[in-house]
């Protein structure tokens, strides 16, 4: 679709107006870009006459502007001078503050250095109740308190000493404007000694003072006395003028226009220098950056008009097909190169061929008769076998049989690892199963066990409250016909693998060829994460299913709606918006972060279906736009409409059990993960016990980023950040320092190729896919980013990235756009000088489709190699229990998913508390009688630590008593021991 601006260009008064053409970027280098460039220089000059004035709130958002930050204990943050993340200080006067180090170090940019300042702090010191203070470097308060000597230096320069309290207090220091050395005021406050511990509890930061508050005020001077300007923020200001100017030369199209709203933007950020100097120099590199996103923004149309031009060209001319071969030739002579390398620095060792004897004769007589092949046919043969084999990949029947064969092998391989896989999984791939079982046994939706400390259960069973709930029901009919078997719970994996290998044949086959579906069919299929959704009984692989048919059949019904469904195909459209919206509503049934999902395919709907056209026809009228709306109206209503029906279930349950349609303990957990990093002692957080009702801090809630503080709150989403580069934005490592960064990588790409989805081959050639898709199937990338982006979104605000699982969903398409361009080169290679280049395509793609699988070889491996030996205590230490212990007893484990479903006793968490009363009186409450700790997902935070004595045990036997409690069970091997204790009969007292 043109721009608007495109079509301005085309009228009689284009001559007038400027959008949209190669002119845009000279014409505004004549007078008025000067007159522009002459007025941003005097207003900052101007601006810098007037005195430096403003105040940092410490602690709250933008101080980072002015200090650096790191909750590291090392030295390296020390020399930076790096405060503390920020807390939160109901005492101070404005409600936060930040500790300081030994030193720390404070610059306000851009202040300007021609006249004298008044600085002050507002300081607090120690608390009154510190232990153990140090002997050197402090003395006695006025408030009778042990404290440090605060030394305060300017540019290097020290001015004041001071001795702050254990109350808030302000601290004024003069600065004449001798002690200056340039524009930016750098202030270091340098404490003489730290504490740590207080007796409300340790903490091993050494701790300076706090700061709440800095303040920069100026005396008053004579006005006619000029002040010299901070030129690096002239031209800072100057350069976000000229860019302002920019992009309203691009949005109004109108020189007066644009040179107006230039000359009153540069007037208000003239006037920010002169009252809030210290603010507005600091941001002005941040308003830079702002203003180059919306350039690009801005730009977006005529950028994206060019790359469609380049893709048309390489693919109607000769360019493309010459860097292809190019290429091909430089791959194949890297790798000569490189094992002729070895070769030479290597001995040559031929006792391979002894080895392998016959199995080498046999090698050997096949590449001999290749050799020979080769020779005999010539150049002629050789392209004629290669196109035949590309024909028989891509036959209507052939391709067909191809994916019931190799998908066949496949997931008999897949069968026969999960028939020997006595485990489904860890916590809700155990907890599905464990569903799936009381579904099958008539009890519902219920489980056996408690796992977290949100509220206090009377008994251990309970509704099943945290995770979605029809994976359980595509289990439960398994688990009925064969019993409560790990490998019976896993048959609904073969199905949807099953399913899914149809699903992306039939979509690659329908959007580009039969090739393109079969082997971006396969590749998904082999990947190990998928392996890995295949071998535990996840809700995963389910949803991938769902949410790739609901897209598809979306975009099926979008693609065909305007033609005739006789002429385009056998299924009405109507038919493809109703099968989207049932999949649309099974993908939230399955996982509710759909409904992320659903948000952006519903708003691609709206934006696709409408008449666009209509409103900008010359005989527009009102009735046509109205006819449009309706009928867009009409067709998302259906579309939403079936979704919430197949939704409906789910919701009526949490309205009847919990009071709100939708309801997950995961929505208190989202505002406790992450926050703290992500350390095993960080996760496990969320076994905290926070009900009030045993003195907890209260169910988590979005008010709970002010107590973890801005900073905390921000090195969650960089995390998630760069999860997120990692796992969908491929690696360019080893360049030059000068295009990349210390680490060699491009800036903006991923750090960590290994973490790529779809592995470094794959990921490349995925987001080449995108790029081409641009000019051929806009239409399909545009439903694609909008159906990802708004969960993408929700993933980076609210939950978390750091998962490969939550993205598995798109990875089909990826290996759709990677098979695309796969096959794509085959047909450009082998175009060339009559098809003979056939033979080296067919190689290129056979190389690149394994560089793609071969990095999923060695997971795979170790899921089916190591990770049953690294089970194995676990479960043989699950089969004591279920020969041993009683069936109705309760078992405090830190494990309460898998134990239950292989021992179906009933558990408990092992709170993650200090408190040794705590934890007895919860024991207390669920009637547990034993305390296992297992070898997998180990307990860590404060509850390792309660539990030290009796977690440390590794020699002990049965018999032991350690603490009162008796060991009962003690695995037979020298390491990885699952240890598993009675509760002491008189534990009630002790906790008492």
């Amino acid at each position: 679709m043109k721009t608007l601006a495109h079509n301005q260009s085309h009228t009689p008064s284009a001559a007038h107006t400027i959008a949209g053409t190669p002119a845009v970027l000279l014409h505004p280098l004549g007078w008025p870009l000067l007159l522009v460039l002459i007025l941003s220089i005097l207003a900052g000059a101007l601006a810098y006459q007037s005195p430096p004035q403003g105040a940092v709130t410490v602690g709250w958002l933008g101080d980072q502007l002015f200090l650096n930050t790191s909750a590291g204990l090392g030295g390296e943050a020390v020399q930076q001078g790096a405060f503390y993340p920020d807390d939160l200080t109901p005492d101070s006067p404005t409600t936060r503050s930040r500790w300081t180090r030994q030193q720390a170090t404070l610059v306000l940019p851009n202040l300007g250095s021609g006249s004298d300042l008044e600085l002050t702090m507002l300081v607090q010191g120690w608390p009154a109740d510190v232990l153990d203070p140090p002997a050197r470097g402090v003395v006695e308060a006025d408030d009778g308190t042990v404290q440090p000597v605060v030394v305060v230096q300017v540019d290097g320069q020290v001015l004041e000493r001071f001795t702050p309290t254990s109350s808030w207090q302000t601290f004024s220091i003069p600065i004449p404007a001798s002690a200056r050395r340039n524009a930016d005021l750098t202030l270091q406050l340098i404490v003489t000694a730290t504490f740590e511990a207080t007796e409300r509890g340790p903490d091993p930061r050494p701790k300076g003072v706090r700061l709440a508050q800095i303040n920069v005020t100026a005396p008053p001077g004579d006005p006619l006395t000029p002040q010299p300007p901070a030129w690096q923020a002239v031209g800072l200001l100057t350069v976000a003028v000229v860019l302002w100017y920019v992009l309203l030369i691009r949005v109004t199209a109108s020189y007066p226009l644009s040179f107006l709203l230039t000359a009153l933007a540069a007037g208000a950020a003239a006037t920010g220098l002169a009252l809030a100097r210290i603010w507005m120099g600091a941001t002005l590199q941040v308003i830079i950056g702002v203003l180059l996103v919306a350039l690009v923004v801005a730009w977006s149309g005529p950028l994206l008009g060019f790359v469609r031009q380049l893709l048309h060209r390489y693919v109607h001319g000769h360019a493309l097909t010459y860097a292809l071969v190019g290429v091909a030739f430089a791959w194949l002579g890297t790798v000569v190169a490189q094992q002729v390398q070895r070769w030479r620095v290597q001995q040559p060792d031929f006792s391979i061929v002894h080895n392998l004897f016959p199995d080498s004769l046999l090698i050997g007589l096949l590449l001999v008769g290749l050799l020979a092949l080769a020779l005999v046919l010539g150049r002629e043969g050789l392209p004629r076998i290669a196109d035949g084999i590309v024909d028989f990949i891509g036959g209507p029947r052939s391709a067909l049989l191809l994916l019931v064969v190799l998908g066949g092998l496949w997931l008999g391989y897949e069968i026969i690892v999960i028939s020997a896989l006595p485990y489904v999984g860890h916590a809700d791939y155990a907890d599905n199963a464990v569903v799936a079982r009381n579904l099958a046994a008539g009890r519902g939706w219920v489980v056996d066990y408690v796992t977290q400390f949100y509220k206090i259960y009377p008994t251990t069973t309970r509704p099943q409250e945290t995770w979605p709930l029809l994976q359980p029901v595509w289990i439960a009919p398994f688990i009925a016909l064969f019993g409560p078997q790990a490998w019976a719970a896993k048959i609904p994996n073969i199905i949807f693998n099953a399913l899914l290998l149809l699903l992306l044949y039939r979509i690659g086959a329908r959007l580009w060829d039969r090739r393109v579906g079969l082997l971006a069919a396969l590749l998904t299929l082999t990947n190990h994460l998928f392996f890995t959704l295949t071998i535990y009984t996840t809700s995963d692989l389910p949803f991938v299913v769902f949410s790739t048919a609901a897209i598809y059949f979306l975009y099926r019904y979008v693609t065909t709606a305007a033609a005739d469904a006789e002429q385009r195909g056998k299924v009405p459209p109507l038919a493809y918006l109703a099968g989207s919206g049932v999949f649309t509503g099974l993908m939230m049934l399955q996982k509710p972060s759909g409904a992320m999902i659903a948000l952006g395919m519903g708003i691609w709907l709206l934006i696709s279906v409408f008449n666009w056209r209509a409103l900008t026809a010359p005989e527009h009228r009102l009735s046509t736009t109205w006819h449009s709306l309706r009928r867009v109206v009409l067709l998302a209503g259906v579309w939403t409409a079936i979704a919430l029906v197949v939704l409906s279930p789910y919701l009526a349950r949490n309205v009847a059990l919990f009071g709100k349609p939708v309801y997950s303990t995961e929505s208190y957990d989202a505002w406790v993960l992450g926050y703290r990093g992500d350390s095993g002692e960080a996760w496990h957080d969320i076994y905290r016990v926070y009900t009030p009702e045993l003195g907890g801090p209260g169910l988590p809630d979005r008010s709970w980023i002010l107590r973890w503080g801005f900073d905390y709150t921000y090195a969650k989403f960089r995390t998630q950040v760069q999860a997120l580069r990692e796992y969908l934005v491929p690696a360019w490592s080893g360049l030059p320092a000068a295009l990349a960064g210390e680490d060699g990588y491009l800036p903006l790409l991923s750090r960590n190729e290994e973490k790529n989805l779809l592995t470094p081959a794959g990921i490349w050639l995925a987001w080449i896919g995108m790029v081409a898709a641009l000019r051929s199937r806009w239409r399909l990338l545009s439903l694609l980013l909008l159906a990802f982006a708004p969960y993408t979104v929700f993933l980076l605000t609210y939950w978390r990235t750091n998962e490969e699982r939550y993205f598995l969903m798109v990875m089909p398409w990826l290996y759709l756009l990677a098979a695309w361009m796969i096959w794509a080169g085959y047909d450009r290679l082998s175009a060339i000088g009559q098809r003979r280049w056939s033979p080296l395509a067919l190689i290129l793609v056979g190389v690149v489709g394994t560089a793609i699988v071969q990095p999923s070889w060695g997971p795979i491996a170790t899921k089916v190699q190591v990770e049953p030996q690294q089970w194995s205590p676990d479960v043989q230490a699950y089969r004591w229990i279920e020969e041993n212990v009683p069936p109705a007893t309760v078992i405090m484990t830190r494990n309460p998913w898998q134990l239950n479903w292989h021992t179906e006793r009933p558990a408990v968490m092992i709170p993650n508390t200090a408190d040794k009363g705590l934890l007895f009186g919860l024991a207390r409450h669920y009637e547990a009688e034993y305390l296992v700790f297992e070898t997998l997902q180990r307990i860590k935070g404060d509850g390792a630590r309660t539990l030290a004595p009796l977690i440390g045990a590794a020699d002990a036997q049965v018999g032991d008593v350690i603490d009162g409690f008796e060991v009962v069970y003690a695995s037979p091997t020298p390491d990885n021991r699952v240890l598993i204790y009675r509760f002491p009969d008189s534990f009630v007292e002790t906790a008492e």
